[in-house]
């Protein structure tokens, strides 16, 4: 035999009990479970009874769901005509929302504090930047906590995306710091 051929041989061994390595255990395995598994049911046969585990009953209702009617007030600062429109907006999307009551009255509520003004005071109308804060407030009387911020850039063209957004980011809000209502 070549030194070639008696390489190849010794790998070849070598391939095969790393497979008998990991085979084994397995097989062993499922032997030992397989007939563990068998005398639990010949035990249950000899004995006659047979554990079977009651249906639990399903209603016929679907159970109810919490509704979320989160109150809010848009508090709007700012005398350009795109930072008004956004703030109409918001109010507007917020009073057509199941999700949302627009409240004026003192109840624990979020604030959303507005700032707007124009980007470009010699161009008015081209855009407005703004500045927008969630804040929680348990009454009037009460310090309010701040919960989250947000500045930008838009354009008049630009205001019902962003509404929606702001919406978005409003009811996130709302569901993170839910216990702060209750």
């Amino acid at each position: 035999m070549n030194a070639g051929a008696e390489s190849y041989s010794v790998l070849k061994r070598i391939t095969l009990m790393k497979h008998l390595f990991y085979f084994c255990p397995l097989v062993l395995l499922l032997v030992f479970s397989g007939g563990a598994l068998a005398a639990d049911a010949a035990a249950g046969a000899v004995s006659g009874k047979v554990q079977q585990q009651p249906a639990k009953a399903q209603p016929d209702a679907p159970a109810k769901a919490e509704m979320r009617n989160t109150a809010v007030a848009v508090i709007h600062e700012g005398g350009d005509s795109i930072g008004a429109r956004l703030a109409m907006r918001l109010k507007e999307r917020f009073n057509a929302s199941n999700l949302f009551k627009l409240e004026e009255k003192d109840q624990p509520k979020l604030r959303l504090l507005l700032n707007t003004m124009e980007e470009f005071p010699s161009r008015p109308g081209v855009g407005s930047v703004y500045g927008i804060t969630w804040a929680f407030s348990q009454s009037e009387g009460h310090l309010a906590y701040l919960l989250a911020r947000d500045v930008g850039v838009l354009t008049m063209e630009e205001v019902d995306a962003l509404t929606e957004r702001l919406l978005e980011r409003t009811d996130g809000i709302g569901v993170k710091y839910g216990y702060l209502f209750k």
